[in-house]
């Protein structure tokens, strides 16, 4: 096993046999595979045994804790993988959000997952003696509670550097949290990767928004698969991060993102529209340009930051609807916006279309639920 803690190969082999630990079947292969990197001595891998290891196994998160060896012993690790019933709270189309422990507002299925293990981290953390850096590994859903718990152990003050790896992840946070998280771990210890046509990372969709919250992801190509999910699985991570020219060719690989000029030309576009990785870059992309430019030009204020029987997707539509009926420099890009994601699922509207609340409500529905069953499918395969 090699102890590369600088190369991505290191991470990505890491996060892939986290998934190792699930069954007792598999767990020696793990014990064997990290014996001379990990402090197992002494441990039964049971939930709360006191020691150097930790073995997690909650309704919706598994993972381990680990304190390092030899070269490593100045290190402790910290390792999730979701389960699909956290992918169930992930396509949640009525979820909220909740104040994390650090304050700012998160995915509050998100929340309560890291809630499930808070008690189990905060007494391994409490008993790390000389370790000077944690490293928080996770993929898919498992990246989204490690991002979780480097920021929360980065806060305590407990230790100088707090470093984290996801594959695959979703999006954790609202903004604030993103910029707060990428100023308390720093960009540069943030190492986010992700496949081109992985959808799972395109989710949740607006406001929700990715850590880190500068320039700081890592793209790996992928090709378009007839199963839309398919390179979700950890195992094309681990090969394409094989192929990858280490952090920095993954970090040339990320895209320049779009200008405004292009997202006006697709909202404007009367091409055909399908449901590809691509097109929900774009999509989203397009939401937030129209976001902005209602926000600016109409002064109408979209309120995201509470949790209530309200969802996001009920005040989007209510925003979307009052826009609709501003000016026309900002109508219209809200019928553009509209025309395009009904495009998506079938329905066609035409100018002079009503867009009330209920039309809107249900077009982001069945957009939303469209690509929530795309996702929960990639969770059906990684448990």
């Amino acid at each position: 096993m090699n102890g590369d803690l600088h190369g991505p190969g290191f991470w990505a082999e890491l996060a892939a046999n986290v998934y190792m630990i699930k069954d007792e079947s598999t767990r020696n292969g793990f014990r064997f595979k990290y014996q001379k990197i990990f402090n197992m001595e002494g441990s039964t891998m049971a939930v709360g045994k006191t020691g150097a290891f930790y073995l997690l196994k909650k309704p919706h998160v598994m993972g381990f804790m680990a304190v390092g060896l030899g070269e490593n012993k100045n290190h402790a690790f910290v390792a999730f993988k979701g389960t699909a019933g956290l992918y169930d709270a992930l396509t949640d189309l009525n979820t909220g959000v909740r104040a994390c422990h650090t304050g700012t507002s998160v995915h509050q299925g998100f929340y309560y997952a890291f809630e499930s293990i808070y008690q189990e981290l905060n007494q391994f953390l409490s008993g790390l003696q000389g370790v000077t850096t944690v490293h928080c590994v996770g993929h898919s859903l498992g990246g989204a509670i490690a991002t979780l718990a480097a920021d929360w152990i980065k806060s305590t003050g407990k230790v100088a550097q707090v470093n984290l790896y996801t594959f695959g992840s979703p999006r954790v946070g609202m903004e604030m949290f993103a910029k707060k998280c990428t100023t308390r771990l720093v960009a540069d210890n943030i190492y986010r990767v992700y496949h081109k046509t992985d959808p799972v990372p395109m989710v949740p969709t607006w406001p929700f928004t990715h850590v880190p919250a500068s320039n700081g992801d890592y793209l790996l190509f992928s090709p378009m698969t007839a199963i839309p999910w398919e390179y979700h699985k950890m195992k094309h991570y681990r090969a394409s991060v094989e192929k990858a020219a280490g952090w920095k060719g993954m970090k040339d690989n990320r895209p320049k993102g779009y200008g405004q000029i292009a997202v006006e030309r697709w909202l404007q576009s009367d091409g055909i529209v399908s449901f590809t990785a691509n097109t929900l870059e774009l999509l989203d992309a397009a939401l937030l340009y129209v976001i902005e430019k209602v926000i600016n030009a109409a002064g109408i204020v979209l309120v995201t930051g509470f949790a209530t029987t309200f969802t996001l997707l009920d005040r989007m539509a209510v925003f979307m609807a009052k826009a609709a009926k501003a000016t026309v420099t900002v109508s219209v890009w809200v019928y553009h916006l509209i025309k395009k994601m009904a495009a998506l699922i079938g329905v066609v509207v035409k100018e002079g279309t009503d867009l009330t609340v209920d039309f809107i409500r249900m077009v982001f529905n069945r957009v939303y639920q469209k690509i929530a069953d795309m996702v929960r499918q990639a969770g059906r395969e990684m448990d």
